[in-house]
């Protein structure tokens, strides 16, 4: 039982998840179950599998690796006090994560690291929040930058740096690329304009989803074969909320809601697990049964 919630959630293996509880660690998940798998004080906000690891980054810029046939697990930090939000990769080797202005990247699963300085044609540079990765194009979200936030578009091969959206007064929380469009999601604590927004690849229009709740921000997405489900910041009660994405009616549904911030969810075979800052969220077998996990 763990009173002070979690961060980041991951599915590993059916029914089973990773699950990053406020400054007390990495524990597994499953069959209503915990178990500690690696004991840390800096929570980490987000957890990706990368190859045959499971990677993570948070607070204070710490990195983690686990390894998933071993089991063994080893911790650093990079050379920043900032927290790091998110870390994205692929089976050949490539990580890649983020501080402040520069992306880190390694091609050998994180033994060696080398700087991309992102923003340094720019005079007034924005700091990463969210990054995806969609074979060689690195896709990154800023936090509010009145100048150059929103979302950019970053070449490995040609080094070539497109801006795809600006947005002035609002983050880019997280992003996600499929075969059809480019999702993203935005917000900002000061006002309540959130957006789950998405474009078909090579148009230029924006297509948002409409919402009866203004929210502050939507800080995550979860896709899973044919669903769509977002998390938004929580709101003057201390409550976030959870919905899912009705493509055909373009608004979105209320599912849940869960108590603090909802930093992030997972599917596994039907279960959904959700991440609250005060709170966890199991939900079983397709929405039937939901078990908050204090």
């Amino acid at each position: 039982m763990h009173a002070n919630g979690a961060t980041a959630v991951i599915s590993t293996s059916p029914k089973e998840f990773l699950v990053s509880i406020k400054r007390k660690g990495v524990f597994s998940f499953k069959n209503n179950k915990w178990k500690l798998v690696i004991p840390l004080h800096d929570s980490i906000y987000q957890l990706k599998k990368i190859g045959e690891y499971i990677m993570g980054v948070g607070e204070r810029g710490r990195y983690i690796q686990l390894h998933l046939k071993s089991g063994r697990w080893r911790t650093s930090f990079f050379p920043t006090r900032q927290r790091l939000w998110d870390i994205i990769g692929n089976e050949s080797g490539l990580v890649i994560t983020h501080a402040g202005t520069q992306l880190l990247v390694s091609y050998d699963f994180g033994q060696k690291w080398s700087i991309i300085s992102l923003f340094k044609e720019l005079s007034v540079r924005p700091i990463i929040r969210s990054l995806n990765l969609n074979d060689e194009e690195i896709y990154v979200g800023t936090q509010i930058h009145k100048q150059n936030g929103g979302l950019w578009k970053y070449s490995l091969y040609s080094n070539r740096l497109e801006s795809l959206r600006y947005e002035k007064d609002k983050m880019v929380s997280s992003i996600y690329v499929d075969n059809s469009f480019l999702w993203m999601t935005t917000g900002a604590c000061q006002t309540k304009k959130g957006t789950i927004a998405f474009r078909n690849h090579g148009e230029n229009e924006w297509h948002s989803f409409s919402s009866q709740i203004e929210e502050h921000a939507f800080l995550s997405m979860v896709h899973s074969d044919d669903k769509i489900y977002v998390c938004s910041s929580k709101d003057e009660y201390g409550y976030s909320r959870i919905y899912y994405c009705d493509l055909l009616q373009m608004k979105l549904v209320l599912v849940e809601t869960i108590k603090g911030h909802c930093f992030g969810g997972a599917v596994s075979e039907g279960d959904l697990f959700w991440a609250g800052g005060e709170e966890s969220k199991w939900i079983k077998q397709s929405l039937k049964e939901k078990q908050i996990l204090h």
